[in-house]
């Protein structure tokens, strides 16, 4: 009799708790990092992705190099990351889940036809067949380099389940996938790499602070554990839904315009994010070769809180927002005083303002600055003695009152009720 007990996972509840929790979009983000992955690792000279689909298939294509025979046969499909795999550095597909995850999320067939250097290879799997065989390999077939452009891989699923066929079939889809791209490797796209969705090129999404001879960014880098870690923090144009902090890690963006106390505000004495401090910006970067040492979570679409690393930033962090949340409660204080005419002149506000004017810097373009720097406000003087009272009454009352009174004036109502009040109302102090 055995006394072993199978605990061996079937095909089926694998495939279901693999991508049971990832949205499609976030998916198919999964294949563009290993594109943008291999553009970095191969250095091509014009790397291009280009992803189509509607409601039938779906479809990308990237010239960034192509995936080495040897790495396909012994890492690429193996499900995780393999102890002995050839690092791959300043990735940002480091779980070796990502690829598989999207191409099961998908349908029930796919194929991945690749040229790299001298080689070329297919793999193509129908998921029914392949959940019946007993072992978890997949066939591939070389192929002549010639089939396909140099460089190139192309993935491709024909058989799509029903819910993605019908998402991929909307136009909102579509326009949302183009927005989380934009977003989440804006750095790629701004330094050359194109994604083009369903013939729509995606443009580079844009973080620039404020940065004058009165206003200087908080910026302040240093190295853990071998990750080179980058807080910046400022003032950007006042738009509610874009302030906040962004995190990146080997240039992926994994929270954007985060305002909740995961990176601590209404926390340790930190208020909570609202209009006054819309003009807050806060980037963080983490770039490491070894990118299972970055604060991510394996979907990239978050940070690892428990992570020393990101512990470590968040001091730093802290530290930059309360300089700039001191800044912008200054900010708004001028500003009541100006409209209240307590002060005469608008010193931060007019050099926000001036600034926004002649343009703002890329964050990634500040020098090195450990602590924020603001102009300061304009003194407040003396009181001024006298005011001006504004109200409104109906015009029949107003005529009476002006008939007692025996005035002509609305003025001269203000002023003679004014002190008719002043005279049997109030005591002299």
């Amino acid at each position: 009799m055995s006394d072993k007990i199978n605990a061996k996972p079937t095909k089926e509840f694998f495939i279901e708790m693999l991508t049971r929790d990832i949205p499609l979009d976030r998916a198919i983000l999964d294949l563009i990092d290993n594109s943008v992955d291999a553009a970095r690792r191969s250095q091509v000279a014009s790397p291009e992705i280009k992803i189509s689909f509607d409601s039938n298939s779906f479809l990308i294509f990237d010239n960034c190099g192509g995936l080495n025979l040897d790495d396909a046969k012994n890492y690429a499909f193996r499900f995780g990351r393999a102890k002995d795999a050839p690092p791959t550095p300043h990735s940002v597909g480091q779980f070796g889940v990502g690829m598989k995850r999207t191409l099961f999320k998908l349908g029930t067939a796919f194929s991945l036809t690749s040229v790299c250097g001298e080689s070329a290879f297919r793999v193509a799997v129908d998921v029914g067949v392949w959940k019946e065989l007993d072992d978890w390999e997949f066939e591939f077939v070389e192929l002549n380099p010639e089939t396909g452009p140099p460089g190139s891989t192309e993935i491709r699923v024909d058989s799509l389940y029903p819910a993605v066929a019908e998402q991929l079939g909307q136009e909102g889809f579509l326009n949302d996938l183009g927005h989380e791209c934009a977003r989440a490797h804006f750095l790629a796209l701004n330094s050359g790499v194109k994604l083009i969705i369903n013939d729509r090129e995606v443009p580079g999404y844009q973080i620039r602070l404020l940065q004058s001879d009165k206003i200087k960014p908080f910026v302040r880098s240093w190295t853990l554990d071998g990750v080179n870690i980058r807080v910046v923090a400022g003032i950007s144009e006042r738009k509610f839904e874009e302030g906040g902090w962004y995190i990146l890690c080997n240039g992926r963006l994994v929270e954007a315009a985060e305002q909740t106390s995961i990176t601590s505000w209404q926390s340790d004495g930190i208020p909570k994010y609202h209009p006054d401090y819309a003009f807050f910006r806060g980037v963080v970067q983490f770039d490491c070769d070894d990118s299972s040492k970055l604060p991510w979570t394996t979907t990239k679409t978050g940070v690892d809180q428990g992570s020393k690393i990101y512990r470590a930033a968040l001091i730093q962090m802290r530290i930059a927002m309360r300089e700039v949340i001191v800044f912008l409660r200054a900010r708004a204080k001028e500003d009541a005083l100006f409209k209240g005419q307590i002060i005469s002149s608008r010193v931060i506000n007019g050099e926000i303002e001036s600034t926004i004017r002649e343009g703002l810097v890329s964050f990634d373009a500040l020098p090195v600055n450990e602590k924020f720097i603001g102009p300061t406000p304009a003194p407040v003087g003396p009181r001024p003695t006298t005011t001006s009272i504004q109200y409104t009454a109906l015009v029949k009352d107003v005529e009476k009152i002006k008939a007692s009174l025996g005035v002509s004036t609305n003025r001269e109502v203000g002023e003679e009720t004014f002190n008719y009040y002043k005279s049997y109302e109030c005591t002299d102090d």
